[in-house]
């Protein structure tokens, strides 16, 4: 009986969530998309050289006549075709338009718009209005009788430009965190490591202890997975949050040079990725490999640390954050005075991403000493 009013407890949280979500969903009805516009860069910008934009219209509701789809570029940057025609599209198709564009300037921060002017298939829309949303139905198909014939709707791709890496996409395909105080000389950052800013440590050990609590319940009861997936709850979420937590804790610990305490929480991820999933949480065991090999390096202990980074990048030697874990392991083995295998692993870590301009000067610099 404890058991059941302690997963009573667990659930009724989440139950009074869902029921708070239909309610607001509910009060705020909106009229349905009925179309979808999403584009994308093949490829990080870079300077100079030509990158893909791939721009994907479908229709939803009902077909989309031939519309114009067209980029609005940051100034100085050029593209093959500034606007292209989509086409005819039935409901349920979709077509995708390719342009080539190519940077001709830097930008602190940026973005690429895509413009579609579409035609409104109003009748459709308010045929599925009618249908699905009867109670509301008349304030809708009033707004959607009112809109023009024709309308703008538009997509955007973000990006910015960092100083040590130049241009990129926003995505968390990015360590911006460095520890100059193992940086090895003058004029070179310290080694690159992950840092998740908008997971605060409170809310990590929360996750821990949810997640802790979430696997001893289901200990007790085999159907809880089950339970859990009916009522929208996904398990593999809830497993990156914890094993994330783990990471915001262990770097949290590093940065405190409580040493003890961050190998602790590496030790304990390592302990709880399964071998199953360690390609769904490829990243975070790199990025914990990498932490490892500064935990050591910043404890002089430098063979463990050399030994860890090493490991971190046999672990997918081409998964594009190994230009981090190579650099870091070219400034380990600089600052004990080895400026061959610096030199080396700088050249390696190079062609992962051009412009990558911070590695670019180190690079250069070290050549330039020997």
């Amino acid at each position: 009986m404890t058991q059941h009013r302690s997963m009573f407890r667990l659930l009724l949280p989440l139950m009074a969530f869902l029921l708070i979500n239909l309610c607001l969903e509910a009060a705020t009805v909106q009229i349905p998309e009925w179309f979808n516009l999403t584009a994308q860069m093949a490829a990080p910008p870079e300077m100079g050289q030509s990158v893909v934009v791939k721009v994907k219209l479908q229709a939803l509701i009902g077909g989309l006549p031939n519309s114009m789809v067209r980029l609005i570029l940051p100034e100085n940057w050029k593209a093959d075709q500034e606007s292209l025609s989509s086409g005819e599209l039935k409901e349920g198709s979709s077509t995708e338009l390719v342009f080539n564009v190519t940077p001709g300037s830097y930008l602190t921060q940026g973005s690429i718009v895509v413009e579609a002017a579409l035609s409104v298939p109003k009748t459709e829309l308010i045929a599925r209005i009618t249908r699905d949303f009867p109670d509301s139905a008349a304030g809708m198909n009033a707004a959607v009788t009112a809109w023009p014939a024709v309308s703008k709707r538009y997509a955007d791709i973000a990006f910015a430009m960092f100083a040590d890496e130049s241009f990129y996409p926003l995505s968390g395909d990015m360590w911006l965190s460095y520890d100059d105080k193992l940086a090895p000389e003058a004029g070179f950052r310290g080694p690159a490591y992950l840092e998740d800013t908008l997971v605060t440590p409170y809310q990590a050990q929360t996750d821990l202890e949810m997640f802790d609590k979430l696997q001893n319940y289901m200990k007790t009861d085999p159907q809880l997975l089950e339970k859990l997936a009916v009522s929208g709850i996904d398990i593999n979420s809830k497993r990156h949050d914890q094993l994330n937590g783990l990471y915001v804790l262990a770097v949290k610990a590093y940065q405190e040079r409580n040493f003890a305490v961050a190998t602790g929480f590496i030790d304990r991820f390592e302990t709880q990725l399964e071998p199953s999933l360690a390609k769904a949480f490829e990243s975070l065991k790199i990025a914990f490999a990498n932490l490892k090999g500064l935990v050591f390096w910043a404890q002089g202990q430098k063979r463990l640390a050399e030994d860890a980074l090493k490991k971190a990048f046999y672990a997918n030697r081409k998964h594009p954050l190994q230009r981090y874990v190579l650099r870091n392991i070219g400034l380990l083995t600089l600052s004990g005075g080895d400026r061959d295998t610096a030199a080396q692993m700088f050249n390696l870590a190079l062609p992962f991403k051009k412009g990558f301009t911070l590695l670019e000067k180190e690079a250069k610099l070290v050549k330039k000493a020997e």
